[in-house]
């Protein structure tokens, strides 16, 4: 082969490689920008076979701890959805039990020797020895097949088989591709799998909120009806209005979860497939330019190493991102949870940033923030409940702006407690109002903008760690909220 024949053979390499590198970043992007599962499944599956050849790919989900279900296929005519494996039971089945990669070739031939080993059992008299056999999803004649777990962390979801009828078709490259895929696919399925559930939990709450709703009316009218079973009736009453005020109290919260774990998960996605589909191109690239009979004839490349040392950097500090937003959106389900707090100190100022990074999606370019931070020693609280209590009054502050605006936080020390005001320019609100601002229920939001339980369960949370809140407006100029709290609180 002459040099410049070599030459075209690695300038092609390189040019599938970086075609290959276009459609699994490609992939990334389209798995990501959907919480559909249909078009996750289709996008992989499609993509494997138009542009990797892989004719036969089949999606399985773990259903319970023994049982994976067949959720999308391509290439199976006369297969519908709906089949399962048992975990353990072929090279499928045993993927999910080893949670690790399995390639597996000559299968027609190893199902012969089975097959001949069952015949000779079964003519000898010894068919009473022999398992049952177990059919499972996929080509019956395939001779090749790779097969990998669907990995979260350290958690199976699943399981992705790649099948051919040809004998060793699957390189070591394609274990790679189907590897990448996986990966990709594996992130997107779960994010979609999340937030179904999240919907489906949101619909229940919603419908138990409407049920405990008419529940509610239905005794009010007994109470005014059934004046002899009065005393029996409002106890029912108050009981059915405390279950509402707590259903109610979650749907919101499960609201405000799920739309900033949306909002943070499918960015989340797509960055940390995209560093994924960079680190694994990086590494492809530097073995061929490291490849001994590609370095000899290209020679030194130093600006080329440098160039693959700062994306290797940059890399790097893409994963910490991604990181930073996974732990981000786990913090988000202990925010929504009141009911297992932990004492302990908190820097409050630490709790303030948090809330509002989570809040950047409501206040963008909008709303300037103007933070006058004090000195403030850290404060013996209830720190998600206390991170509650700024979600709450940060969010209204920046509901009650109208256009471009101003939010001001201020804090600092007195005597033996710490202060934290909010202040907005907003709209203020009227004085026969704020007698009721922290009444359960009441709101001055409108309708289907808020359920008038957010100063409510902010004035209880203050008032369990022995603080004190208070409220000053001036409509149509804004309006300030002081909250007061104790360096230590006994409760």
């Amino acid at each position: 082969m002459t040099g410049r024949e070599s030459d075209n053979d690695l300038a092609e390499q390189l040019a599938r490689r970086s075609a290959e590198v276009e459609v699994l970043r490609r992939i990334a992007l389209d798995i990501n920008a959907t919480l559909d599962l249909d078009p996750i499944y289709d996008v992989v599956l499609r993509t494997m076979d138009e542009c990797f050849g892989f004719r036969h790919s089949i999606i399985l989900l773990l259903e319970d701890s023994n049982t994976l279900r067949v959720v999308a296929s391509h290439g199976y005519q006369d297969q519908a959805l709906g089949g399962t494996v048992e975990v353990g039971i072929g090279v499928i089945g045993m993927v999910a039990k080893r949670r690790r990669l399995m390639r597996v070739n000559h299968l027609r031939a190893q199902q012969a020797y089975f097959d001949r080993i069952r015949s000779q059992m079964q003519e000898a008299g010894r068919a009473n020895e022999l398992g049952e056999v177990m059919a499972v999803p996929g080509l019956a004649d395939a001779d090749s097949q790779i097969a990998i777990p669907l990995m979260i962390k350290e958690k199976l979801i699943g399981v992705f088989s790649v099948e051919s009828r040809e004998p060793e078709p699957f390189s070591q490259h394609d274990e790679t591709l189907v590897t990448i895929v996986a990966s990709q696919a594996a992130s997107a399925i779960q994010n979609a799998l999340l937030y179904r559930a999240g919907e489906e939990r949101r619909l229940e709450l919603a419908e138990a909120h409407e049920r405990l709703k008419e529940l509610n009316e239905t005794l009010e009218e007994r109470v005014r009806t059934r004046t002899r079973e009065l005393e029996l009736v409002n106890r029912d009453l108050r009981e059915t209005q405390a279950q509402l005020v707590r259903s109610s109290t979650m749907a919101s919260l499960g609201t405000l979860a799920a739309g900033i774990a949306h909002e943070l998960n499918t960015p989340m996605g797509a960055i940390h497939s995209n560093a994924d589909v960079e680190r694994r191109a990086v590494g492809l690239i530097r073995g061929i330019v490291r490849d001994p009979s590609v370095a000899s004839k290209l020679g030194p490349q130093p600006r080329l190493e440098r160039t693959l040392k700062i994306l290797d950097e940059i890399n790097q500090i893409t994963l910490e991102a991604a990181e930073r937003v996974t732990k981000i959106v786990q913090s988000l389900r202990s925010f929504a949870r009141l009911d297992q707090p932990e004492l302990e100190w908190v820097d409050l100022h630490e709790g303030i940033e948090s809330t509002l990074t989570l809040m950047e999606h409501l206040v963008k370019d909008r709303v300037q923030v103007v933070k006058n931070f004090g000195d403030l020693p850290k404060v013996k609280c209830f720190a998600s409940q206390i991170n509650q209590v700024f979600a709450n009054l940060l969010t209204n502050a920046v509901q009650a702006i109208d256009g471009a605006g101003t939010m001001t936080i201020t804090t600092n020390q007195e005597e033996a407690g710490v202060v934290i005001r909010v202040a907005d320019t907003g709209s203020g609100i009227r004085p026969e109002h704020l007698e009721r601002i922290f009444d359960p229920g009441f709101t001055t939001k409108g309708v289907g903008v808020g359920t008038g339980l957010g100063l409510s369960i902010t004035y209880r949370i203050i008032e369990n760690h022995q603080g004190s809140i208070g409220v000053a407006s001036e409509p149509g100029r804004g309006t300030t909220f002081s909250l007061r709290l104790p360096i230590t609180s006994t409760r």
